[in-house]
């Protein structure tokens, strides 16, 4: 992977990541393939490791575990001064921000081993959602950063297993699609008192007719597919799709029952606050886009993104409310 598209995004998207990380003996994709209880061991707790340590070489991986173990963790309001300073173009604060949340990376990469990806690789993607995590957390979310990080950085771990799976190989939009499938299939059957057809289903979600071969083709595949026993790559589509019900912070609401009648209220809506919403959430079978992008197709800063994004939610929520 290393040298790879995926890097090239990281250097493209984030010129201001910690030179030490940058450095080729210290990214991730050099890092050898070490399994987490391995990694723990290499985690300095007191001062006496690097004595303990010094008898031997450290290979990259231990050397960027030290490093990033040795960043002090922000407090809630350090997180909303950086990211405040974050909007203003602050690239100093983009750098601290992204130093002291390397370690929550980690930490979540480790519970994705084994499952199709070495751990260099999952922390390499996780360092992505990262970066897009920083550039998109809103200060006024009343949230930890670490909460919406989490988010970003499970989703490009995922993301990246979906893409690699070897046993199965099915695009991360209609895995994401599936999940839908499955919750509404739910739903329906509750409220009708049968199990509902395709056709019924495709309507409350709001398929396209065209779009409805190529999904029920995809269930097939995915019945078809063993739901209890993990796929040669260790990552079974059961799974990948069952993963798709964690929903980032501010998803909750457009995620619920409520999602066709978001998609009526978007039509009604300001045509620039419907078209952020859209491109905020990637809707439309479209990905999820950061203020600095929205901002640079659209010729607005990424402050006053925000802003029109955070009036546009507020007016949403209250038309969900009946307000």
């Amino acid at each position: 992977m290393c040298g790879g598209p995926v890097w090239h995004e990281v250097e493209r998207q984030w010129p201001a990541l910690p030179r030490w990380w940058l450095e080729s003996d210290a990214r991730p994709c050099h890092f050898p393939s070490l399994l987490p209880e391995d990694c723990r061991t290499f985690m300095p707790t007191t001062a006496t490791p690097r004595r303990r340590l010094s008898s031997r070489v450290q290979s990259p991986l231990e050397t960027y575990l030290r490093e990033i173990n040795e960043t002090a963790l922000l407090t809630a309001q350090e997180e909303k001064d950086l990211s405040n300073a974050i909007h203003e173009g602050d690239t100093a604060a983009r750098d601290r921000m992204v130093r002291a949340n390397l370690r929550l990376v980690v930490n979540i990469a480790r519970a994705y081993t084994n499952k199709g990806l070495p751990l260099q690789d999952l922390i390499e993607e996780g360092n992505l959602g990262l970066l897009r995590a920083v550039e998109g957390f809103d200060p006024n979310m009343n949230t930890r950063f670490s909460t919406y990080g989490s988010y970003w950085i499970k989703q490009s771990i995922k993301r990246a297993l979906v893409n690699s799976a070897k046993t199965i190989r099915i695009p991360a939009y209609m895995v994401e699609l599936l999940s839908k499938w499955r919750r509404a299939t739910a739903q329906l059957t509750d409220e009708l008192g049968r199990p509902p057809t395709p056709e019924e289903i495709a309507k409350l979600l709001e398929v396209p007719k065209k779009k409805l071969r190529i999904v029920k083709k995809a269930i097939q595949l995915y019945n078809s597919t063993p739901q209890t026993e993990q796929s040669d790559s260790g990552w079974s589509l059961g799974e990948m799709v069952a993963d798709q019900r964690q929903k980032g912070p501010e998803a909750e609401m457009l995620e619920s029952d409520n999602l066709t009648h978001v998609y009526k209220m978007l039509e009604t809506m300001d045509p620039r606050e419907a078209t952020i919403l859209r491109m905020r959430f990637g809707l439309d079978d479209a990905e999820p886009k950061t203020l600095k992008e929205i901002g640079e197709s659209m010729g607005l800063t990424r402050e006053r993104v925000r802003q029109i994004e955070s009036e546009a939610l507020n007016r949403l929520a209250k038309g969900l409310m009946g307000d």
